[in-house]
């Protein structure tokens, strides 16, 4: 296997397909479940109790707080909204769970295409969903609580503007502690951390249509390209031009989930 080889990422609104290589982050938590699998030789989380998971596939739930160290491997990283069907039909039992030697060995071979060669949309969407479905369950849908429902469609139509936790408190009728409690509750981070992974989605969507990067962060409700910058810093663990671009990545792609090609 070439050990040089490049890697590639796209990006479908709230999901995430990253291929890449040498790949270690700061210690961080965010909001996405995060699928990851080894090419080659396993890799380490250490987690906040200073506990290392030697592996070379594993799932992490939301807002679990890790360092990655990945830096001798190719590593394929898969994150989703754990609100998504695809998360609702993966049983998961605590914090994180270890992928079998089986299951890791059929998505390398199914994710070994995002190195090097040149993927549309369509053909790594196709990736993504087998991946995907080789990791899925029969489970039920696990139902979010209605007044929470209802508070996430509101954030999402209400940014990039402001909302405020007294509206939704409001609007939800119920207290602004309550609220907070059944927030984190049932979205697995607060209410301030969920707003700002909402902001970070904006600011992608708007450099899928071509803005640059100061007109995004703005856009999108950031007072400026440093505070857009420190934020996905310090949800992802690393800075944005892993996302965007360079000399480890021979491929970015910004997708249309709902259309066959974007790019």
């Amino acid at each position: 296997m070439d050990y040089k080889r490049k890697g590639s990422l796209f990006y479908f609104g709230e999901r995430i397909l990253l291929a890449t290589r040498g790949l270690v982050t700061d210690p961080h938590s965010h909001y996405a479940v995060s699928i990851l699998v080894t090419m080659q030789s396993s890799f380490q989380l250490v987690t906040k109790d200073h506990k290392t998971i030697q592996t070379e596939g594993i799932i992490i739930s939301p807002n679990f707080f890790h360092r990655l160290e990945a830096s001798e491997t190719e590593i394929l990283v898969i994150q989703l909204d754990p609100k998504s069907d695809e998360y609702k039909r993966i049983e998961m039992n605590g914090s994180y769970m270890l992928l079998s030697h089986d299951t890791i060995q059929k998505i390398q071979t199914i994710a070994d295409p995002l190195f090097e060669k040149e993927l549309n949309c369509a053909t790594a969407r196709e990736i993504y969903d087998q991946i995907l479905s080789l990791l899925g369950s029969n489970l039920a849908k696990r139902s979010l609580d209605p007044r929470i429902e209802f508070a996430i469609d509101r954030i999402k139509k209400a940014l990039p503007n402001s909302i405020h936790l007294s509206e939704l408190s409001k609007e939800t009728g119920i207290s602004k502690d309550r609220f907070m409690h059944l927030f984190k509750e049932n979205m697995g981070i607060p209410l301030r951390q969920y707003l700002l992974w909402q902001r970070l989605h904006i600011a992608a969507r708007l450099l899928q249509s071509g803005e640059n990067l100061t007109t995004a962060s703005h856009a999108a409700g950031f007072s400026d390209q440093s505070h857009l910058s420190r934020t996905f810093k310090k949800m992802f663990g690393v800075k944005p031009s892993l996302f965007l671009g360079g000399s480890h990545l021979h491929q970015v792609c910004f997708c249309d989930s709902n259309k066959d090609s974007f790019k």
